[in-house]
């Protein structure tokens, strides 16, 4: 181990300290690189923001100025301006409030005649419930329209007092052309009348489709929607069942509850000591940028409100993708004092360029790291494999001096008692005398096996197959053990089937298997004094069974009983004599003969062990029987 230390793992361990800090300047010096480059990007993208933004600006306030076509201003950006609104006395009005359509339609209400016929039809509809008159006024309203925004209200109306008169045909009729008017046609709230006549028609159980195109029409119209016809929008796809134009109205919900946060809030982001000139500040999520503009031939200062992440997309290219971070996103870089708030999500980075003396010493640490570990691990194995093999010889040679002691032990004790009695009475003596006689073939038992071994290890261990009757192989083993068997207490119940073909088999080698089988169940027996031997056929195969009823084998323990040396780490099993041998050359005899072991025990239940050999044609067999 010392030689193996200072010959291989202090320079390993030398190599790797200094491969690693070579490595790690190397690491830090790609990430300054890497810094670098980013605040590189931050620098660009937040110039190239700006000019854009600064190009917008210019472009809104010429147009509020003196509007002209677009094509005279020079290609658009593809860049959408959310909106640009009026700042008076620190308040910003809203696309919504000063739309030119509604105040149209307020000044139409107004007309002497169109508004006379209105206002005398609403007084005999509503308070004096004369719905007749009511129809024929709105119809006079209707015919002395000089707007289409007039004509389409008097339809409206008509429409609603034909159904209070029970006309519902002509009502709906009303109401379909009202319903197809187009969407200009806004009332004093900014709602699109065309809106006003879904619900009816809705009621009706009419125009399903006409309503959802409607709708369609009314979003993506060029001008800011309202919030009240947002919300009536709402209401009536719901009811139509449409997700994705429900989805695309709760965008433009979002965006007006949002530039109504930006009115509140105008007073104390564009007014005062806030105002940035010509600066731009952020607000809302997703986040607007938001900046006054002086205007040289209105009173009132220009608010200028951009998307932020539409105007970094224009930005961005296949091969670079830009984006802002969210609100509740932690990454990103900070785009400086001239956009507070916003952060840049910068594209992933390409992995670094691994240099070839990074290369070779990353190469030359796994090669030295894996032979250290290759050596340590074959080191490890042979030592554990080494001290595995001198318990086992240690616990072998242990086992066999007991095992052998035990039946010497028994050999001298009777022979000395005849020696010293020569007038023993003739039943003792020959009692004494088969005692000897099995105890010598206990021995001569423990010597075969040992040696039967030993010829399987040196693989030299040879069979004599012949012909031979199991059923004959399993009674000359139950002869042989019945003496030790009635000396220990046992009882052994024999079943054989008979008419069972003989087979090529070496007949010594399986009654030693068998008597194998037999001594293991009286040593694991315990208290019971209970063995079964049995021979059957089944499924074309001889089984020779026996069975115990001892302290049983674990299932963990029942894979490895069949291996050499091994016992069972027990505490009973400390108790018990063994060498571990037996059930290894059950093993390997079964084997030789084509056939296999098969191990079947619970724990406190017992065991049952079955050699099953492959059986020959049972008519040859037959013949063969009867001819001996």
């Amino acid at each position: 181990m010392f030689l193996f230390l200072i010959a291989i793992l202090v320079p390993c361990l030398v190599l790797v300290v200094l491969g690693l800090r070579l490595m790690g300047q190397e690491r830090q010096l790609e990430d300054k690189r890497r810094t670098d480059e980013r605040q590189l990007l931050v620098v660009r993208v937040r110039q190239e923001l700006l000019s854009l933004l600064e190009k917008l600006r210019l472009q809104e306030v010429t147009r509020a100025v003196a509007p002209v076509g677009r094509e005279e201003l020079g290609r658009e950006p593809q860049v959408t301006v959310a909106f640009v609104g009026a700042l008076i006395d620190g308040w910003l009005r809203l696309p919504w409030e000063d739309d030119p359509r509604a105040q149209m339609f307020m000044a139409s209400l107004n007309e002497s005649s169109f508004g006379e016929r209105i206002r005398q039809a609403e007084a005999d509809e509503l308070v004096a419930h004369k719905y007749a008159r009511a129809v024929r006024l709105y119809q006079a309203a209707i015919t002395a329209a000089a707007h289409p925004a007039q004509q389409t209200y008097a339809r409206l109306l008509r429409a609603r007092a034909l159904g209070k008169l029970g006309r519902r045909s002509e009502s709906r009729d009303e109401y379909g052309a009202v319903l197809a008017s187009p969407t200009d046609l806004v009332d004093e709230h900014g709602v699109p009348l065309a809106l006003y006549a879904a619900p009816p028609m809705l009621e009706a159980g009419l125009h399903h489709q006409g309503i959802l195109a409607q709708v369609r029409r009314t979003m993506n119209g060029k001008r800011w929607l309202s919030p009240t016809a947002l919300y009536l929008a709402r209401e009536l796809v719901r009811t139509l069942d449409a997700p994705d134009v429900e989805a695309r109205l709760a965008v433009l919900l979002h965006e007006s509850e949002q530039a109504e946060a930006l009115q509140r809030d105008s007073a104390r982001l564009l007014t005062g000591a806030n105002r940035r000139e010509p600066g731009w500040v952020t607000h809302g999520d997703p986040a607007w940028l938001v900046s006054v503009t002086p205007s040289p031939r209105r009173l009132e200062d220009l608010v200028v409100v951009v998307r932020a992440r539409e105007a970094l997309a224009s930005l961005s290219t296949a091969q670079q993708p830009l984006r802002l971070a969210s609100a509740t996103e932690a990454a990103g870089e900070a785009l400086g004092e001239s956009f507070p708030g916003l952060r840049l999500v910068l594209p992933g980075q390409k992995a670094p360029r691994v240099g070839s003396r990074q290369t070779f010493f990353a190469l030359g640490l796994i090669l030295a790291l894996t032979f250290t570990l290759l050596a340590g691990y074959l080191l490890w194995r042979d030592v554990q494999r080494d001290l595995r093999l001198a318990e086992m010889r240690s616990q072998f040679v242990s086992s066999v001096t007991h095992e052998l002691k035990t039946p010497l032990a028994a050999i001298r004790m009777f022979i000395e008692t005849l020696q010293l009695d020569e007038e023993v009475d003739q039943r003792i003596r020959s009692e004494y005398l088969d005692t000897i006689l099995h105890e010598s073939e206990r021995l001569s038992r423990l010597v075969d096996n040992v040696l039967d071994f030993g010829n399987i290890e040196r693989g030299k261990k040879t069979y004599r197959f012949e012909t031979v009757w199991l059923d004959e192989v399993v009674a000359g083993a139950a002869r042989a053990i019945q003496y030790p068997l009635e000396q220990a207490g046992f009882s052994l119940e024999v079943a054989v089937e008979r008419g069972l073909p003989p087979v090529p088999a070496d007949s010594d080698a399986l009654q030693q298997a068998i008597l194998n089988l037999l001594t293991n169940a009286m040593k694991y027996s315990g208290d019971s004094r209970r063995i079964r031997l049995g021979l059957d056929r089944q499924n074309g195969d001889a089984r020779i069974q026996v069975v115990d009823e001892g302290v049983g084998i674990s299932p963990a323990d029942q894979g490895r009983v069949l291996e050499r040396f091994y016992r069972a780490p027990t505490s009973e099993n400390e108790h018990i004599p063994g060498a571990g041998l037996g059930l290894t050359l059950v093993a390997h005899i079964v084997s030789a003969h084509g056939g296999a072991v098969e191990i079947d025990s619970h724990i406190g239940a017992g065991s049952t062990f079955a050699i099953r050999l492959p059986l020959p044609d049972s008519d040859a067999a037959t013949h063969a029987r009867s001819n001996q």
